[in-house]
């Protein structure tokens, strides 16, 4: 890497005017650094570094004053070619950082005061004196301190000023020059072709997308975006196109499409894909296997079935029997999500609960009014309607006999509750609740 280091004497205290300055530099350099102490550092990687020199103090001219420049593979050589050197440029030739620092003094490196008082009272006064110095003499008799000087003496300098460049995340876009789409499912073919592009980046990085976000250019202005995810990171066009087929199906146009982009936004290594258990031909699938089989020894079994009876009571129709891995991983249970309709689920709690409940009367019989919600900060709760009563009992001789009156209620939230009355304890349960 080579650095470009621009100094002025006039910017030890122009902190603020070093900031403005970094806007118009970026125009010429990829990556600039702005330090606090007076100095600014272009990135000169991939670029004929002097003329980038030159460029920047064209920059600078106007607005700055008296500017120079220093260029270096080393960052202490070109900073104190930028302070020394004959301005307005001084470039310092790869593998003579060491020779072009030694002549200069020490006072160029800015030690500290009492650093500066100990080398003074042993005759070093030049960075090529003190890197002549054996290191073990510089650190027992100068500390940490002196070490680190000594290494800016000797060029050695371990500095990252600029990280890595990130990698630029896959993406693929088309315009449409002479027409536009106002068919949202009509753009599928384009957005399959685009994928393409976009998963092919994937495998040859060997990622996986989390992420992708479908950006659809609007004729009159604007741009629509809709966040695409997958159930697992993955790479698989054929996943993200059933993605992006069900965002366009629901989805309503306010414009024409001119223009279609897709952008990964969040990725994973392939290597950080974990394991499918029902996926026998998965790379670690035999590892995965394995940690179920010590889950199930540590604590029974893991893998259930549900068999369900006539039971009246809701709370013991279903039991789930216990099964081997095996069984339920050849067993075919897999439902496509996108072949379901959307209904209430009724969320029944393993076992009813005692609640507080207001009545009015309706009839011959009271129906629920209000009742106490433990679950979702222990407040009353105003019931709109209430559908009920319907009865259950029974019970026999081996059995504890029951009888219940159930209601199907709205709260004033939209909640549908499910309350049931023990009339022979005249209490009053919450046995689930619908969402």
């Amino acid at each position: 890497m080579t650095f470009v280091c621009l100094w002025s004497p006039r910017w030890v205290t122009a902190g603020a005017l070093l900031a403005e300055l970094a806007a118009p530099l970026l125009e010429v350099a990829p990556r600039v650094v702005v330090e606090g102490r007076g100095v600014i550092w272009a990135d000169g990687r991939g670029l004929p570094a002097v003329r980038l020199a030159w460029q920047l103090l064209e920059r600078l001219e106007w607005r700055s004053g008296e500017v120079r420049a220093g260029v270096a593979v080393v960052p202490v050589a070109a900073e104190l070619a930028a302070r020394s050197g004959e301005p307005p440029v001084t470039p310092v030739e790869a593998g003579r950082e060491r020779s072009f620092v030694a002549p200069l003094s020490l006072e160029l490196l800015a030690p500290e005061r009492r650093l500066r008082g100990l080398l003074h009272g042993v005759g070093v006064r030049t960075c090529g004196e003190l890197a002549a110095l054996p290191r073990e003499a510089v650190e027992v008799r100068f500390g940490s301190e002196g070490v680190a000087l000594w290494r800016l003496a000797r060029a050695d300098d371990p500095r990252l000023l600029f990280g890595p460049i990130p990698p630029e995340r896959a993406h693929a876009a088309v315009d449409f020059v002479e027409y536009e789409v106002r068919d949202a499912g009509r753009l599928v073919f384009t957005a399959n072709a685009l994928l393409g592009s976009v998963c092919a980046a994937l495998a040859g990085r060997g990622e996986r997308a989390r992420e992708m976000t479908l950006a659809l250019t609007l004729s009159r202005g604007g741009v629509l975006r809709e966040v695409l995810r997958a159930a697992r990171p993955t790479a698989e066009r054929a996943v993200w196109l059933r993605r992006v087929q069900d965002t366009l199906d629901r989805l309503r146009l306010p414009d024409g499409v001119v223009g279609v982009a897709l952008q990964v936004e969040g990725v994973e290594p392939a290597s950080a894909l974990q394991g499918d258990i029902f996926d026998r031909g998965f790379a670690t699938a035999a590892p995965v296997e394995e940690a179920v089989s010590r889950l199930v020894d540590a604590h029974g079994p893991v893998f259930v079935e549900p068999e369900v009876d006539a039971h009246p009571l809701a709370e013991h129709r279903t039991v789930w029997q216990p099964r081997e891995p095996a069984e339920a991983v050849e067993t075919d249970t897999a439902v496509a999500l996108s072949s379901v309709e959307p209904c209430l689920t009724l969320q029944l709690l393993p076992e009813p609960r005692r609640v507080g409940v207001r009545t009015r009367p309706r009839r011959d019989h009271a129906v629920p009014a209000q009742y106490y919600d433990l679950l979702n900060g222990r407040v009353w709760r105003a019931l709109v309607t209430a559908a009920g009563p319907e009865r259950v009992s029974g019970g026999g001789w081996e059995d504890a006999g029951y009888a219940r009156e159930y209601f199907r209620c709205v709260t004033d939230a939209g909640v549908l509750v499910w309350l049931f009355r023990d009339p022979g304890k005249d209490e009053w349960y919450l046995h689930g609740w619908w969402d």
